[in-house]
This record gives C-alpha cells, sequence and structure tokens, in this order.
C-alpha cells in the first residue's frame, strides 16, 4: 500500500517542516544569510517507477548526498539537487570571494556537509515526534544519472521511496531541492503505525 490518509500525510509533511525549519537556521548560521527551506509537497513511489522519479525531480542528471539511518526503522536518505543549481548555495557558503575553480573543488565537501545538517535535522525531528532513536552513517555524494543514483541494480523492486519536493529560498535567488527516503516494506508499514500513534495521541491531548 503507498497510499495515505490524509491526516497521515499531513503529519509527515509537518514532520519533515520541522526538521527542514531546523536545518534552515543551522544553513543561516552557516553562511551569515537567511535562507528558508520549506516542504510543499510529498509522493510515495514504489522504487522501481523510475519514470515517476524522473518526473518529480525534473532532471535526469542529478547530484546528492546520501546517509543511512538505523533504528526501529531503516532508511537511506537522499538530499537531492538537479545538476548544476548547487553553485549558488555553495558558493554563499564558501564566500564570495572564491575562485569558480576552488568552487568546483570544494563542491563535493561543501554539499556533504549542507547534507549532512538537511538530513540529520529531518532525523531528528522524526526521532522527536515518533519517541525513536537513529543511528547515522557518514554522508556520501552521489553525481550521475537519477536512475544510477536512487534506483541502483542492488535496490529491489518492493522498497518504498517517500519523495519531498524542498524550496530552497535565499535572498534574490530561489533553488528547488528534493528529500527521498527509501524504505522498505517492514519500514515502511512500521513508519505509518509510529505516524497513526503521533496521531491518536494528539487526539487525545487537551
Amino acid at each position: 500500500m503507498t497510499d495515505l490518509t490524509d491526516l497521515q500525510r499531513d503529519a509527515l509533511l509537518e514532520i519533515f517542516n520541522i526538521g527542514v525549519g531546523n536545518a534552515a537556521n543551522s544553513m543561516s548560521q552557516l553562511i551569515n544569510e537567511e535562507i528558508r527551506l520549506s516542504v510543499p509537497k510529498l509522493q510515495i513511489v514504489l522504487s522501481d517507477h523510475a519514470e515517476v522519479i524522473g518526473a518529480f525531480i525534473q532532471s535526469q542528471r542529478i547530484c546528492a548526498v546520501s546517509q543511512n539511518f538505523s533504528g526501529p526503522l531503516n532508511a537511506r536518505a537522499f538530499l537531492v539537487f538537479p545538476e548544476g543549481k548547487t553553485h549558488e548555495i555553495v558558493r554563499r557558503m564558501l564566500g564570495e570571494m572564491v575562485s569558480a575553480d576552488e568552487l568546483n573543488t570544494m563542491e563535493e565537501e561543501a554539499l556533504s556537509e549542507i547534507g549532512n545538517i538537511v538530513l540529520n535535522a529531518c532525523i531528528s525531528s522524526m526521532s522527536d515526534l515518533l519517541q525513536s532513536d537513529f543511528k547515522s552513517s557518514q554522508p556520501f555524494y552521489h553525481l550521475g544519472t537519477t536512475h544510477s543514483v536512487l534506483a541502483p541494480d542492488n535496490v529491489a523492486d518492493d522498497q518504498f521511496m517517500l519523495l519531498l519536493h524542498i524550496d530552497f529560498s535565499m535572498p534574490k535567488e530561489k533553488i528547488d531541492g528534493y528529500l527521498i527516503f527509501l524504505l522498505n516494506v517492514q519500514s515502511f508499514n512500521e513508519l505509518v503505525r509510529k505516524v497513526d500513534r503521533l496521531l491518536s495521541e494528539s487526539v487525545g491531548r487537551p
């Protein structure tokens, strides 16, 4: 089952909005410039639906940062940007005086740090609201086609992908980014159970 109720979908969006909001605060302090992040859209697909994933991201080539998270449920999380759309974020992170050559050299390290901030903020929000603890791996940088990065040959066809569109809003600039969480059936069902518990507890509060 890939469909969620409206309440389940709203609860997940709220969890991720809190996470990216915290990430925006951390990134704003890092570059000394206001950054606003929001999650306006959530879609769930099976991992073998490459055409749906490509249409959602609207790019055949991407750069991404991934991390593995383990705990009550296991997930592989990606922060994804269309190729060529990350230079402005990295430039502001590294400073105005960085040359084009330095920017290209340091882009992988800078994006890995940004991915680490955003992905861990989202998992931390999920951990707090769902009352679960997670462990994370080191961030890993990817550059390639949408299929090679997000649907490699060793990924099972019955895994789920949570696709979230993120608006990166900076002064005079807006960049589309994407959060993608890859979960197996057991982890997806566990996530839904935890969201349902969160919703039932919120109904019982005065």
